[in-house]
């Protein structure tokens, strides 16, 4: 065990363990190369845990950072290259799509044509706006802009953290507990009606920005993309 692993938490412990056993395993990558992506990891994550960052919120699975490094996918443009704009409205929309589609299934099963499985409708376009904002707002912060002033300000983690935990149960009490006479419960039928009209607003917006792939939560990858990125100029 490396002094730098020895500091690390049990979870992150954990996390190295299997990546390593993974890494280890596979013939994709060379030896000496393996050497400097165990350094690599093994720094991020005493860094990270200096901020309170876990394993997962840097890298995500063991499985999933593993595939990072041994089948790259590179995005045709950078998690800077886009917007807030676009990158908050694919998120909400990938929200959207979820909680309608998640009332469409189970109002479905139920058997009910309109019940209490389903919430408002106005409260689920807009807690899953909310969301994404949030979330995107957020992320942006995360992850820092190499083209932007180094020295400038930036949120601390935990800070972050509490501000996102106190907009989103702000946003859900108020947005939840909106009046029936203008947030009905559809019936099944209108929750699959704007399930499929966000999908198509889904692919039109990543249309529009040029985004051919990027999985379902675009940010998401984006954002692991751009850190892997930075960390390797750092490496030269």
């Amino acid at each position: 065990m490396t002094e730098v692993e020895h500091k690390l938490s049990k979870k992150n412990q954990d996390f190295l363990f299997r990546f390593k056993k993974g890494l280890q395993a596979s013939d994709k990558v060379e030896e000496e190369k393996k050497e400097s992506i165990l350094a690599d990891i093994e720094e991020q994550l005493a860094e990270g845990q200096k901020s309170g960052q876990t394993a997962a919120q840097l890298f995500g699975s063991p499985s999933e950072a593993l595939d990072s490094f041994l089948n790259p996918v590179r995005l045709a443009k950078g998690f800077h290259d886009y917007s807030f704009t676009f990158l908050a409205t694919d998120t909400s929309l990938v929200l959207i799509m979820f909680l309608t589609g998640f009332f469409t299934v189970t109002m479905g099963f139920s058997g009910s044509a309109k019940g209490s499985e389903g919430i408002g409708i106005l409260s689920a376009l807009a807690l899953s706006i909310w969301g994404g904002f949030i979330y995107t707002w957020a992320m942006q912060a995360l992850v820092p802009n190499p083209n932007q002033d180094e020295k400038k300000k930036r949120f601390p983690t935990w800070a972050l953290l509490i501000i996102v935990a106190l907009l989103w149960v702000g946003g859900f009490s108020l947005f939840l507990y909106l009046p029936a006479v203008i947030n009905p419960i559809l019936p099944v039928w209108g929750y699959g009606l704007v399930f499929f009209i966000a999908w198509a607003a889904f692919f039109v917006n990543r249309r529009m920005a040029g985004m051919k792939r990027g999985g379902v939560l675009a940010i998401s990858k984006l954002a692991q993309q751009e850190r892997l990125k930075q960390e390797a100029d750092k490496r030269g």
